[in-house]
């Protein structure tokens, strides 16, 4: 796991994690609940320093959307 942080300015971070292939669907976790709630720990912990972080996978195998991007275009999955 490699894990880099990059101000953005503007009070924004974010954080970029690439994976090896066989551990990104365990990160991911079932329908997304694992990176999900890592997000929600890292928003709520940034608040006390006042700034906005982002967490994203960079890993090439995946598509270049998140599933968060994927649910806001109306593709989320199926249920």
């Amino acid at each position: 796991m490699l894990v880099e942080a990059f101000e953005r300015g503007g009070g924004t971070v974010a954080i970029k994690v690439k994976l090896a292939d066989a551990d990104v669907g365990r990160f991911i976790g079932k329908a997304g609940r694992n990176i999900e709630a890592l997000r929600t720990l890292v928003r709520v912990a940034s608040l006390r320093d006042r700034k906005r972080v982002f967490v994203d996978l960079a890993n090439p195998s995946l598509a270049h959307s998140s599933p968060r991007d994927r649910r806001q275009q109306g593709g989320g999955s199926p249920t």
